[in-house]
């Protein structure tokens, strides 16, 4: 067979660096600039009018608002208090920190910076109400088995901060957007799940204390969801004020209060996102509706007790 002529001269093109391109963070602040908030009018709406930037500022004025509106609800307690960890355990965590860290994106061999090389600073994040070792209730079988209330309140904990973080959602979001930028797609999904969670079903209340680790989850657990490539673990996790561990909690607990129902349809999504914007525009009785499944202390009874109770 007879070669190619001038596959010699030929060569494949690197593979694109985004990090690299000073053009695009350069164009990505001029638009981040310009964007407004996303306003949709109703159940039908045009996805083409969405920007990055829009969308995670509807999301941002829409879940802060709620928490204005819901206040400060107390977490549940523990269902049992957590174990002191044994000194392997100890050990074996002081052997995981000395571990090499991994690259923060696919293209990018370099530690934690930003698209133009500078270093990301910490974000003071409070510590978290839950134990990250704390005990999840099991839903068993027969009569000694928890009600599904019980493990989902158990689980919702986990999204408790000890106090308010220092700085605003606002902040927080426009910092993650920063440095780990999504697709709108991906910000209006996180926005659905919220509305499910917060407004819907009422698993999670959207309070100062809650807000910050239920956009992260549902930002990170969209983006999984959505997009092919995606920020790294340990990007995501210093951006956001979490350890690789507790980002990862997060996801699994938020995948599990949604049932790992995480495909949002066309028509879905359109009603989900206006429902949110409208709950925060109207101010709806979240409050009055959280008080009830979301009391201060764990139910005790068990299924059986109940059945025999109703």
């Amino acid at each position: 067979m007879g070669e190619v002529a001038g596959s010699d001269n030929k060569t494949c093109p690197k593979a694109p660096n985004p990090c690299a391109d000073a053009r695009l963070e350069a164009e990505e602040k001029a638009q981040g600039t310009a964007d407004s908030m996303l306003v949709v009018d109703g159940e039908e709406w045009d996805f083409a009018l969405a920007t990055a930037t829009g969308a995670v500022k509807l999301l941002i004025t829409a879940v802060s608002a709620l928490a204005e509106i819901t206040g400060d609800v107390p977490p549940t307690p523990p269902a049992s208090r957590p174990t002191t960890p044994s000194e392997k355990a100890f050990e074996s965590k002081q052997e995981k920190r000395s571990e090499p860290r991994y690259p923060m994106s696919p293209v990018s061999p370099v530690s934690p910076a930003s698209n133009n090389g500078t270093a990301i600073l910490p974000v003071a994040m409070p510590s978290p109400e839950a134990h990250r070792d704390e005990p999840i209730p099991e839903v068993g079988v027969g009569a000694q088995a928890e009600t599904r209330v019980i493990q989902q309140m158990a689980i919702s904990r986990r999204f408790f901060l000890k106090t308010v973080p220092p700085f605003t959602l606002s902040q927080y979001l426009l910092r993650l957007h920063q440095y780990c930028p999504h697709s709108p797609g991906v910000y209006l999904t996180a926005a659905a799940y919220v509305h499910r969670l917060c407004v819907t079903d009422t698993l999670v209340p959207a309070t100062n204390k809650t807000i910050h680790r239920v956009c992260l989850a549902a930002i990170r657990v969209a983006s999984k969801a959505l997009e092919d490539h995606k920020w790294s673990q340990d990007r995501v996790a210093k951006v956001g004020g979490v350890s690789r561990k507790e980002l990862k909690s997060l996801e699994v607990n938020l995948c599990f209060l949604l049932d790992f129902d995480l495909f949002v349809r066309e028509a879905e999504l359109k009603r989900r996102v206006y429902e949110l914007q409208e709950a925060a525009k109207q101010g709806i009785s979240i409050k009055k509706r959280l008080s009830i499944s979301f009391g201060s202390r764990l139910p005790v009874r068990t299924i059986s007790e109940a059945t025999e109770v109703g």
